[in-house]
């Protein structure tokens, strides 16, 4: 486990957050939300992220059963993250907010079906 900085486009929201490998256990999820950010994703705990500086910046969006909890830049408005719906002791990282950490090619994306989830 390590920790990685990152942050939204703008540099207002800033934030590390602990874990493994970033090219490992990433995906993208089909829900009509999702496909339309159209991001990769990584779930991580709830407590290993903390959000640095910017939080005032961050606006809350929700929607359908208003569980998941997704938040981006109020500024430039860059998805940096959600707490899950299918499992709120997780947050689901913007993977591709961390600095200086490519995607990989070798990297695996896997696909949550969020379409079908009730």
């Amino acid at each position: 486990m390590s920790d990685y900085a990152g942050g939204c486009h703008c540099g207002a929201v800033r934030f590390t957050v602990n874990m493994d490998s970033p090219s490992t256990g990433l995906y993208r999820c089909n829900c009509s939300l999702c496909r339309k950010k159209g991001i990769i994703m990584k779930p991580v705990p709830v407590a290993d992220l903390v959000v640095l500086a910017g939080a005032e910046h961050l606006s809350l969006y929700q929607w359908n059963k208003r569980i998941a909890e997704h938040f981006f830049c109020a500024i430039c408005g860059v998805y940096t993250h959600h707490r899950r719906r299918r499992d709120p002791s997780q947050y689901s990282i913007n993977i591709e907010c961390l600095d200086e950490q490519p995607m990989p090619e070798s990297a695996s994306v896997g696909l949550v079906n969020g379409l079908e989830h009730e």
